[in-house]
């Protein structure tokens, strides 16, 4: 009988060992993904159902304070930005902008996922996790949109005084790729 026990103490313990030893492994799968393992799943067409709500998942992961308002959509400040992802087995690749927006895509020639606005004015394309991903741009509306890269030289003091213009969106037209990929912070429409 104290035999057993001994040798039950002595596998509850082996037990706690490698369970302490896993702990560390459990905690590193447990580490959330940083800012570009999300941007590159983001940047992927889902194949599935599950992989598009995972990437609504992770977009509002990256830019936290939006709702998802469709199955492929999440909008943000009532519906001023709007992020679309495409369906699975969806073809994309072809300007789609909605009339009324202008739209800046992830991928050259119009490759979801898709930003857009509609407003007039400055507008800051971080609040939504939108900075640094334009690669291609289709504009549905009659006016100009200014692409920033902002730009303080390492010192938020300076704000946005160093801020530079990338590219623009003439009126009507669509890009299938920019001369700045991924380097937008910033737009500015024109009305």
């Amino acid at each position: 009988m104290r035999k057993t026990r001994l040798i039950t103490a002595a596998l509850l313990m082996i037990v706690a060992v490698i369970g302490l030893a896993g702990a560390p492994a459990e905690a590193e799968a447990a580490t959330p993904p940083s800012k570009a393992e999300i941007l590159a799943q983001l940047e992927r067409p889902a194949t599935n159902m599950q992989e598009l709500q995972q990437q609504i998942s992770l977009q509002l992961r990256l830019a936290p304070g939006g709702t998802q308002t469709s199955v492929n959509e999440v909008s943000y400040d009532g519906g001023k930005f709007v992020v679309t992802y495409a369906l699975p087995n969806t073809i994309t690749g072809s300007p789609d902008c909605p009339g009324g927006w202008f739209c800046f895509y992830d991928n050259n020639n119009w490759g979801y996922p898709r930003g857009k606005l509609s407003s007039c004015g400055w507008q800051d394309l971080g609040q939504y996790g939108w900075s640094d991903r334009t690669q291609s741009l289709d504009s549905s509306i009659g006016s100009w949109v200014e692409y920033i890269n902002h730009w303080d030289y390492g010192d938020p003091a300076n704000g946005h005084y160093y801020d530079y213009t990338l590219f623009w969106n003439d009126p009507w037209a669509a890009y299938s790729s920019v001369s700045y990929p991924n380097m937008a912070d910033h737009v500015y429409r024109y009305c």
